[in-house]
């Protein structure tokens, strides 16, 4: 069986990858970051290839040394958080262009090689952001609540393959680590109905899980991994 996992060099994309690999899976990695791609490959001992998501001619390059697929994990994504008076076109089109167009484009060019039964299973990564409405963070919310509506229309599009998406809440990468320095690990985690933030291994959990067997009456559903915070705000005792 074979898996590919975009924006898998690092982060919750890498734990992806390690978790469907300990399944079973032949998992290989998409990236544009050449140096991480690299040393993630190593550790994993799997194949993997530079791509940016967002450039569909590399997408087919790359898709061309696959000759079959079971698995799409579409991970790769950015965020550029900037305020709306401040707003700067070019890096919000950017975001778009990745999360919106990189998952598009990975999703399109599989289908020729993704095996035709509800074995197969694609997982958009989506965020808790999409429902937060948290200010400040340009079009990210916006391109992965876009992300959430593609997975509902493509789980009928596409159907036997099945399509959904897990939304990952407070977790700590690489990417995300400077935001929980000092005091601001406890005060997240205080925020979090389960009062602790998450780890790139809890969104893998639930990966592995939406890929096996064990779900294959499961589609166009969107699975939030976020302790909570999407449920809405505590009542007051």
């Amino acid at each position: 069986m074979q898996a590919i996992v975009t924006g898998g060099a690092q982060g919750i994309g890498f734990q992806i990858a390690e978790s469907l690999i300990k399944d079973g899976y032949e998992v290989v990695l998409f990236d544009k970051n050449y140096e991480s791609l690299k040393e993630a490959s190593t550790k994993l001992n799997c194949k993997s290839f530079t791509v940016d998501v967002a450039n569909e001619s590399e997408v087919q390059e790359a898709l061309t040394e696959i000759k079959s697929l079971d698995i799409l994990i579409n991970n790769a994504g950015i965020w550029k958080p900037e305020p709306l008076a401040t707003l700067d076109l070019s890096t919000q089109k950017n975001v778009l262009e990745t999360n919106i167009l990189g998952t598009l484009n990975c999703t399109k060019h599989v289908l020729p090689k993704i095996k035709k039964s509800n074995s197969s299973s694609i997982i958009n990564i989506t965020s808790a952001a999409s429902r937060t409405n948290s200010p400040g963070l340009g079009l990210y919310a916006a391109s992965k609540a876009a992300i959430e509506a593609l997975t509902r229309q493509w789980s009928l599009e596409i159907a036997p393959i099945r399509v959904n998406a897990v939304g990952p809440g407070m977790v700590i990468t690489e990417g995300t680590a400077l935001n929980y320095k000092g005091n601001a690990l406890a005060a997240r985690s205080n925020a979090v109905p389960l009062k602790r933030v998450g780890d790139p291994s809890d969104v893998a959990q639930i990966v592995s899980f939406l890929v096996s067997p064990k779900s294959n009456y499961v589609t166009g559903q969107i699975l939030f991994v976020d302790g909570g915070i999407t449920a809405g705000s505590p009542g007051h005792n």
